[in-house]
């Protein structure tokens, strides 16, 4: 029992959703940074410029697996949950370096949004 002068208790899930709230923000603008990334990368390979080396189709490759694995995790609930996700996308961020020239810039400009979406 408490007295009048004994404030109520909060209940405990209160701040548990507001950190699953900012979780799932988070989440989504990791899932948007990804899919621009493969949509670059996509471009990229449909236009005149792209060369099908092995490396070239290796990182398309990479790229589109990265971004399926991703759309396959569920809305994170925890903090754990939301390092898969940033697990996921992790061979996007080693595969596109800022030294290429030409459209991949354009593609580690993408990368770079994902990568501050997961810091």
């Amino acid at each position: 029992m408490r007295d009048a002068d004994t404030p109520p208790h909060e209940p405990a899930d209160r701040s548990n959703a507001g950190d699953e709230v900012a979780l799932r923000q988070q989440a989504a603008v990791i899932r948007a940074a990804a899919a621009d990334v493969r949509r670059r990368v996509q471009e990229w390979s449909n236009s005149p410029g792209w060369q099908d080396t092995p490396t070239n189709a290796y990182r398309y490759q990479a790229t589109v697996v990265a971004v399926a694995a991703l759309d396959a995790l569920p809305e994170p609930a925890t903090a754990q949950d939301l390092a898969r996700l940033v697990d996921a996308v992790r061979p996007l961020l080693a595969e596109w370096r800022p030294s290429r020239p030409g459209p991949e810039q354009q593609i580690f400009i993408a990368v770079e949004r994902l990568q501050k979406a997961c810091a």
